[in-house]
C-alpha cells in the first residue's frame, strides 16, 4: 500500500484513541472506529484499483516495441470508427511492413532482428500525432489509426516513415498499404482487411505505399 494511505490510517488511529483517551461515548466510539475502518478500506480499494489498471495497461502492449497489442489495437480502431459514424469524420489506417526482414534475421541473428523491431517502432511513435495510435500487428507488421485523417493525410504520414526509415536504419525499407473509413470501408474489420491487402500487394514492389480506391 501506498505509503501516504498508510499514513493517513495512522492518523486516524490516532484520532481514535484521542477520542478513547477522553472518554467518548460508546457510539460515538463505534461510530468514529466504522470511519476509521472505512477510510483503510477505501484507500485499499484505491490501492488495489491502480494496481489492476497497470496490469491491464500492461497486458495491452507488446512486451518488444511497447506498441499496441493486435487485440487492443483492434478494440480501439473498433471503438474509433463507431464514433466516426456518430460524429461524422474520417478514419485512415495504415498496414505497415518491414521489407526483407526474415532475411535480414537470418543474417544478422534474432536478437538483432528483435533490436531492428524496437527501433522501427520508435520510429513510428514519433512519425504520428498524439492522438494516433500505434499497434504490432503481428511479426514485422505494424499498425497504424489516424482518427480525423482522410487518405492524403495517410499517404503523407506513410511518406514521412518511409523517409525516417532510410535515414535512421540504412538500407531497411517498408511497405505499406492504406485505407479510409467511411470512403473505402464501413467496419473496421473491412478496413483493417482492405489495409492488410494493399500492404501484401505493395511487398511484392518493396519500399512502396499502396492505396484504396473506391
Amino acid at each position: 500500500m501506498d505509503l501516504r494511505w498508510i499514513g493517513l490510517g495512522i492518523s486516524c488511529l490516532f484520532s481514535l484513541l484521542w477520542t478513547v483517551v477522553y472518554g467518548l461515548p460508546s457510539h460515538q466510539l463505534t461510530a468514529v472506529l466504522a470511519a476509521v475502518v472505512a477510510v483503510m478500506q477505501a484507500a485499499a480499494g484505491y490501492q488495489m484499483g491502480l494496481y489492476a489498471e497497470r496490469l491491464r495497461e500492461e497486458a495491452s502492449l507488446d512486451s518488444l516495441t511497447g506498441a499496441l497489442v493486435n487485440r487492443r489495437f483492434f478494440a480501439l480502431l473498433e471503438k474509433e470508427i463507431e464514433r466516426a459514424r456518430r460524429h461524422d469524420y474520417p478514419v485512415t489506417l495504415l498496414f505497415i511492413d518491414l521489407d526483407n526482414f526474415k532475411i535480414f534475421n537470418d543474417s544478422h541473428g534474432h536478437l538483432a532482428g528483435d533490436e531492428l523491431l524496437c527501433r522501427f517502432a520508435d520510429i513510428l511513435k514519433r512519425s504520428i500525432r498524439a492522438q494516433d495510435a500505434v499497434g504490432r500487428w503481428g511479426g514485422e507488421e505494424f499498425v497504424i489509426m489516424l482518427p480525423h485523417a482522410e487518405t492524403p493525410h495517410g499517404v503523407a504520414v506513410g511518406e514521412r516513415i518511409q523517409r525516417n526509415v532510410r535515414e535512421d536504419l540504412g538500407g531497411v525499407t517498408v511497405s505499406i498499404g492504406i485505407a479510409s473509413f467511411p470512403a473505402h470501408a464501413s467496419t473496421a474489420t473491412e478496413l483493417a482487411a482492405k489495409a492488410d491487402t494493399l500492404m501484401y500487394e505493395a511487398k511484392k514492389k518493396k519500399d512502396c505505399i499502396l492505396v484504396a480506391h473506391h
